[in-house]
């Protein structure tokens, strides 16, 4: 890792097993404390509703279109309180670092860095529709039909949930979604995933790819999705290798935001009626346009890394 000896989690003197206990269980409560708090206390803010009627509405949020605002709120901060508050918690109290010092490093070169690092991810978001379609056309054994049923009406409520709440009725409401969906995630995620935990399985794995892939795995199952598991797998590693070869954890959290932001105006866009692109189907693209966009993935990525090493934007 282009920052391993520098990043304290990497360094530091304690235990990395007692590191990352103490980040999943901090992590826990940020999101099973904290963030419900914030999310209740905001919630009732905002509709003006009673805790009793607060949860009737939660139960059933589909039921109550009237409060869609809310009850993405409500979602918001429950990231705020367990992607960004908890590793924020787990850092200063655990490492007690400088955080923009530890994660960030800005250079002359880091628009150029941006700059291939945006061309990388709207190739692979192209590439990665090959897996969405396989993954979520995956059947399991028959021995697992039970699992596969879960799986599947948790997957359907999701895709329910997911469609109420990015029905974009206003610019403003479209706004609060990029702030939840792709900000929000984009910074807590990847500092929580790539920053934190990614650093501390280096040190157990005594292996940057190992902990990559580990890291990956994490980040894919916290979003209960057994029909995108391996899609959103693969666009962790991706992260997860931008960070290492740049050092910079602004790279792949920017990296983040773009997947998720750009996903989010295709649906905008489509539904003003601005193009006949569906973000939400699981089909992926002709052919031809998969290996096109494969080839220039593998390029951009091969240039990248020669890029950073003949450059060595952050050492």
């Amino acid at each position: 890792m282009s920052n391993s000896m520098q990043n304290p989690l990497y360094a530091h003197g304690k235990n990395p097993w007692i590191l990352l206990l103490s980040l999943i269980g901090i992590t826990i409560g940020g999101v099973f404390l904290i963030g419900q708090v914030l999310a209740f206390a905001t919630a009732i803010i905002i509709s003006g509703v009673g805790l009793d009627e607060l949860v009737v509405i939660l139960t059933d949020p589909l039921s109550y279109p009237e409060h869609r605002l809310m009850i993405l709120t409500v979602q918001g901060m429950s990231s705020l309180g367990g992607f960004i508050i908890a590793p924020l918690i787990f850092y200063y109290t655990m490492i007690k670092g400088n955080l923009m010092k530890d994660f960030i490093r800005i250079s002359p070169n880091l628009p150029n860095v941006l700059l291939i690092t945006i061309v990388m991810v709207f190739s692979f978001m192209v590439v990665n529709t090959v897996f969405i379609e396989w993954n979520a056309e995956l059947k399991l054994p028959e021995a697992f039909a039970g699992i596969e049923k879960w799986a599947s009406n948790m997957e359907e409520s999701l895709k329910e949930l997911t469609e109420f709440l990015t029905q974009f009725d206003s610019t403003s409401y479209f706004i609060v979604t990029i702030i939840v969906v792709a900000v929000i995630p984009g910074i807590g995620e990847e500092l929580l995933f790539r920053g934190l935990l990614q650093n501390i399985l280096v040190r157990l794995f005594k292996n940057t790819h190992v902990a990559i892939w580990v890291a990956a795995i994490f980040f894919s199952a916290v979003h209960f999705q057994f029909y995108g598991f391996l899609p959103r797998l693969l666009l962790g590693a991706l992260f997860g290798y931008l960070y290492v070869w740049t050092g910079n954890l602004l790279v792949p959290i920017v990296a983040h935001f773009l997947n998720n932001g750009a996903s989010l105006f295709a649906l905008y866009a489509h539904q003003k009626g601005l193009t006949d692109i569906d973000v939400e189907s699981t089909d992926a693209p002709p052919t031809v346009y998969i290996i096109i966009f494969s080839a220039l993935f593998v390029i951009t990525v091969v240039y990248f890394k020669n890029y950073m090493a003949k450059n060595k934007v952050y050492e």
